[in-house]
């Protein structure tokens, strides 16, 4: 169910972005997730950036790369769950930057991340964590990201994170894409390994923005089914849902978007 609660609330929960003279600096979000066991999970999160941030011509896309600082706080509350996560990067030059975080700062002394990384003229992002987990052996990280800027509002980008002896890794990319007019589409793709319960997961996802108030998504979460769609009110709120058809039952999913 861990893995579930990961992969339909928090990957198709968390997306953001900004055009022109509608940049943002705080987004806010409220989810909620029904389960087919009966249970629901709850989320509310606000992440603020210390710099504008412009959108890639859609009103949920701000770019691949994160080059601003920038802090976020995630509660979650699922079953007997209630968790509140808090992490942040601080640019102290252009370049440099240091992260930290926990999952939960309830036990930010068991449970916890630091790291330094470096930018690479705006393109290339290295950084190495140390994370102190409360519930698992204690690891290092290192996680490289990569964006191809291709033209205005096209770009590709990359990102490879991985344990410091590369038995558990995860490598995601997304390809973003303008059609014509207000037409836009996206294609997000995802491969995990983790060496620890000897699986592997693998999520393919395609949206297409109809215009500038409406999107349509069609994915595949490890060959299970997935819709999903948006209703843009205007630059600051969105309304989505979506529905996944998972072995055990269909998880349903709405969220709201509040953005600044």
């Amino acid at each position: 169910m861990k893995k579930l609660l990961s992969v339909a609330v928090i990957a198709a929960l968390s997306s953001f972005s900004s055009v022109a003279d509608e940049s943002k600096q705080l987004f806010n979000q409220v989810g909620f997730a029904d389960f087919p066991d009966g249970d629901n999970a709850y989320i509310i999160s606000s992440h603020y950036f210390f710099a504008p941030q412009q959108h890639s011509g859609v009103w949920d896309d701000f770019g691949y790369l994160n080059t601003d600082t920038n802090i976020q706080a995630t509660y979650l509350k699922y079953d007997d769950v209630k968790d509140l996560a808090v992490s942040g990067e601080w640019f102290a030059t252009k370049e440099w930057f240091v992260l930290a975080g926990t999952e939960d700062i309830g036990h930010i002394s068991d449970d916890a991340e630091i790291g330094f990384g470096y930018l690479f003229a705006d393109k290339l992002k290295l950084s190495i964590r140390y994370q102190d987990r409360e519930n698992a052996n204690d690891q290092t990280m290192l996680k490289a990201e990569y964006n191809h800027q291709i033209n205005e509002n096209d770009y590709f980008g990359v990102t490879l994170d991985t344990e410091s002896d590369f038995d558990t890794w995860t490598l995601s990319g997304r390809y973003f894409k303008k059609l014509s007019g207000d037409q836009f589409i996206s294609l997000d793709l995802e491969h995990e390994k983790d060496y620890y319960f000897n699986d592997d997961y693998t999520s393919a996802v395609i949206n297409y923005y109809m215009n500038r108030n409406l999107s349509v998504g069609l994915g595949s979460f490890d060959s299970d089914l997935g819709i999903k769609a948006k209703y843009f009110f205007n630059d600051k709120f969105h309304l989505g849902g979506s529905i996944i058809d998972f072995d055990g039952g269909e998880v349903y999913q709405l969220t709201f978007t509040a953005q600044y």
